[in-house]
């Protein structure tokens, strides 16, 4: 069982994240193959989930915030889920460019607040009776593993059917629907001055917990403190540099070294990262949370910049285990470093906000820009103009970001 959590709850909480990452294992490699199946350029790819992306800078903090107020954190989840399959759905009769930037902001919507929403449940739990993050986290890994290994083979890489990877989704959205049950419903808020309460210090108990009706403003002014300001815009810039993989490797690896069945290359990424998750939080007690983080940026510069001097199969592996520090290393650290910031009441505000400027601002931006590089220069210098932005942004982590420990609470 996952070490820290009371019996019986770490295991649902890893069958959650598996299940949380089922529908992602489908979307992230094969939307912009299903885009690519209707006739749409690269650029307009790019534009599409740029758009797509936009919404996980509004959609997550509303959700988040509704969560919080309504003390229903699993029926937000669900109606997330189950409004977002139907939306996706509608990709297959979508027709001309209007009508897929209006379906991919709809399903952006609903689909983008599904991570944080989780997370914030997690660390809710957390923060009150205890349990390692990393280590019911490899279950989103295991989850999207499992997920390839089942897809691929039935050729959803290969396939020139756009039906096909629609009716995968929807049916990867059915089943983590039924999963939301297995997460914890939530307590109710502690009154004011309760004993009870808690206050984030990295999992620990102690304090007085905010208020119940600080909400989204005190989110806003705890996060507004300089060095967490400068590490959003770290955070940010890192997931500008990394929309060059997540919007354009499928189509890449198509058109620059002909491989069609793209899913058992990203599945490579999963698996690195769960060493690098599971120990975690053993990793960040050594080094810390914001030198975990530079961990990340520097296997983005490493991975992105091979990818474009990359000239065969050979090469493109390796770096597919370089994603233990690109999304394992990113991830943890910046969902610590602003765990560790905001009141345990606060979790799913404070996580939806910052996925949304992050997340969602990032990739909305990388997934633009990236789509204009490559339709005008190709893949390779896009995949190299990320590698230095990458670059740039460990350096302005190393000067303006402190580490957690220095950070007023």
């Amino acid at each position: 069982m996952p070490a820290g959590f009371p019996p019986g709850v770490g295991r649902r909480f890893l069958l959650a994240y598996a299940a949380l990452f089922v529908p992602f294992a489908i979307t992230t490699p094969y939307l912009q193959k299903l885009l690519a199946l209707r006739g749409f350029a690269p650029d307009r790819i790019g534009l599409i989930l740029g758009c797509f992306e936009a919404m996980a800078v509004v959609a997550p903090p509303v959700w988040g915030y509704l969560s919080d107020r309504t003390h229903r954190p699993r029926l937000i989840l669900g109606l997330c889920i189950a409004a977002g399959a139907p939306v996706f759905a509608l990709f297959n009769w979508v027709q001309g460019f209007p009508a897929a930037l209006a379906v991919a902001v709809l399903f952006g919507l609903f689909y983008r607040s599904l991570i944080p929403l989780t997370d914030g449940i997690t660390f809710r739990f957390i923060h009150r009776h205890g349990g390692d993050y990393g280590r019911i986290r490899i279950g989103g890994s295991m989850g999207f593993i499992a997920c390839m290994l089942l897809v691929e083979p039935l050729g959803l890489g290969s396939s020139r059917d756009g039906a096909l990877i629609i009716a995968a989704v929807v049916g990867a959205c059915l089943l983590h629907l039924l999963s939301v049950g297995l997460l914890p419903a939530a307590e109710a808020p502690p009154e004011a001055g309760d004993a009870g309460a808690r206050t984030c210090r990295g999992g620990g108990a102690g304090g007085a917990e905010s208020v119940p009706h600080e909400g989204l403003l005190q989110a806003l002014r705890t996060i507004a403190q300089p060095a967490i300001v400068w590490f959003t815009l770290c955070v940010f810039l890192c997931r500008v540099a990394m929309m060059a993989y997540y919007g354009f490797f499928t189509l890449y690896l198509a058109d620059e070294l002909g491989i069609q069945a793209a899913g058992f290359i990203w599945l490579l990424g999963p698996l690195s990262e769960i060493p690098i998750i599971y120990w975690s939080r053993a990793i960040m007690a050594r080094i810390g949370v914001r030198n975990l983080f530079a961990l990340g940026l520097v296997g983005a510069a490493l991975r992105l910049g091979g990818f474009s001097l990359a000239h065969g199969l050979w090469a493109v592996i390796p770096l597919q285990f370089l994603h233990s520090l690109t999304f394992g290393a990113y991830h943890c650290a910046s969902v610590t470093y602003v765990s560790r910031v905001v009141p345990p009441r606060l979790q799913s505000t404070a996580q939806t906000l910052f996925a949304g400027i992050t997340v969602g601002g990032g990739m909305m931006v990388g997934g633009a820009l990236g789509g204009v590089v490559a339709r005008q220069a190709g893949f390779r210098p896009m995949f190299a103009a990320a590698a230095l932005l990458a670059v740039l942004t460990l350096g302005l982590l190393l000067w303006k970001v402190p580490r957690l420990d220095a950070v007023r609470r």
